[in-house]
């Protein structure tokens, strides 16, 4: 790891440990390093060592930023996708699509990195008879552009490849202006021109794919205007950075990190009133007399004479007073980062519908991420079935013109609300006076359900009129 690989070249010597003014590339590497979380201050010692510029003692021992993105990891695509639409001839060619893809293993690294990082970039690639998408890196997205809608413009991508045990950079970059792409190989990095690269390796037009797009999607975890996205912890990490400095200091005085935390005091004087030396430590037998003093160890029995004494030199702190206010602090996270509160709840019975009540300030922020999942997940279905249909991989799914690529994708929920659940909110519905589709409907039921129900409920009421006239009927009879 580099010394410093967690500062900006602005304000290294600065301030160290600040958040702001960060290029993307530096903010990704920060973002990760939370994550992983092991070592996560060790650049920051280092740069101070080097620098002579102080900066506290810090260890990561409250990092919760690997279990706040688990969580969104988990919530935001939980089950492969399902495709709903009218145009029928369109769901072989896409479930197609996502199997090329791999998508039931990479959507847990796009989830992943939508929530780590607040991006997730998508790419299309073709060979002579598939297409599937591939998973960008955000740090390798060195520079893009995107119009009103999203629509990616213009992009460059910047990725570290062996060539001949040779590091080298693979540059590429597509521009939808002049309908183009072009890749170079050198010995430059991502922030080499791309008029100083030379001349391109490979060049083409997007026409050899039929489309005037450029292959790309780019998803925010959630949008505030800017370029790129903000991550589910990128708000709280100043917070995190206070949590682990207090409980850093908690744990100094505590334990005193490998310093002496013994005095020996002679508390005596001799026959002219001048204070005795301090004793020396023995460990061993009385008759032991050791040059200097001994480390005292666990389990050891300490001998010392007359009227010495032995204090610790850990201070009489009221360590449940400042544990309390460290948890006071990771309180304070929780109300930022409400995801934390799933990992509190340990009673493993609880209902999918008091889950979703208490963790309702999460849930909303992963609806937002996943709908920006799923948007940009159409759309990226959109530009395989117009890529695939120009290269006739895929034959009589329509035109996107026509409208007959429209569609939606459906997921499992992440909290599912049990049968029971769900039976005793229809009934409360019909109750109050609601009709039985529409409550099932709000429940939660699938149109499916909801039309097979209503058929049996037809049925159910045809067969009870008939056995009234039936029963009328004889009435009439033994009058």
């Amino acid at each position: 790891m580099s010394l410093f690989n967690l500062f900006s070249t602005k304000n290294q010597l600065a301030i160290p440990l600040s958040h702001t003014d960060l290029s993307p590339q530096e903010k990704y590497a920060r973002l990760l390093e939370y994550y992983e979380n092991n070592s996560l201050y060790s650049g920051v010692a280092a740069n101070s060592y080097y620098t002579g510029y102080w900066v506290e003692a810090m260890k990561p021992l409250r990092g919760v930023v690997n279990r706040s993105v688990e969580f969104y990891a988990q919530k935001i695509c939980p089950s492969a996708p399902e495709v709903v639409t009218d145009h029928e001839a369109i769901i072989e060619p896409l479930e197609q699509f996502f199997k090329w893809s791999n998508f039931s293993a990479v959507k847990q690294l796009a989830s992943r990195n939508l929530a780590l990082y607040g991006d997730h970039f998508w790419k299309l690639v073709t060979s002579k008879d598939k297409i599937f998408a591939t998973v960008i890196e955000p740090s390798q997205v060195t520079d893009f552009e995107v119009d009103a809608r999203g629509n990616v413009l213009e992009i460059r991508i910047d990725t570290k490849i062996e060539v001949d045990d040779r590091t080298m950079n693979y540059t590429e970059y597509w521009s939808k202006e002049g309908g183009y792409y072009s890749t170079w190989v050198t010995n430059f990095d991502s922030s080499t021109p791309l008029d100083q690269l030379g001349e391109p390796k490979t060049y083409g037009f997007l026409a050899e794919f039929g489309i005037d797009f450029l292959p790309f999607i780019h998803v925010k975890f959630r949008d505030v205007g800017k370029l790129r996205g903000v991550a589910c912890t990128e708000h709280a990490l100043d917070k995190l950075d206070e949590a682990n400095r207090e409980a850093t200091r908690l744990a100094q005085m505590l334990f005193r990190f490998n310093k002496p935390l013994w005095v020996a005091s002679a508390n005596s004087q001799d026959a002219m009133g001048r204070p005795l030396p301090a004793p020396k430590v023995k460990t061993a037998t009385p008759s032991t007399s050791p040059s200097n003093d001994l480390e005292i160890n666990d389990n050891s029995i300490i001998y010392m004479p007359g009227v010495s004494t032995l204090e610790t030199l850990i201070p009489p702190i009221d360590y449940n007073s400042a544990l309390a206010i460290l948890n006071a602090m990771m309180d304070e996270l929780r109300a930022d980062l409400p995801e934390l509160n799933y990992y509190e709840m340990k009673d493993g019975n609880m209902s999918g519908k008091a889950i979703k009540l208490l963790l309702a300030a999460a849930l909303d922020r992963a609806t937002e991420a996943q709908e920006n999942f799923l948007q940009g997940l159409v759309r990226l279905d959109e530009m395989a079935l117009t890529i695939g249909k120009f290269m006739n991989i895929f034959s009589n799914v329509g035109n996107y013109e026509n409208g007959d690529f429209d569609h939606s994708i459906r997921l499992q929920e992440p909290f599912p609300v049990s049968v029971d659940e769900q039976a005793q909110t229809v009934k409360t519905f019909v109750d109050a006076g609601m009709s039985l589709d529409s409550a099932m409907k709000l429940a939660g039921f699938s149109d499916e359900e909801i039309e097979g129900a209503m058929e049996g409920k037809a049925k159910a009421d045809a067969s009870s009129k008939n056995d009234l006239a039936t029963a009328l009927m004889g009435f009439n009879r033994g009058q």
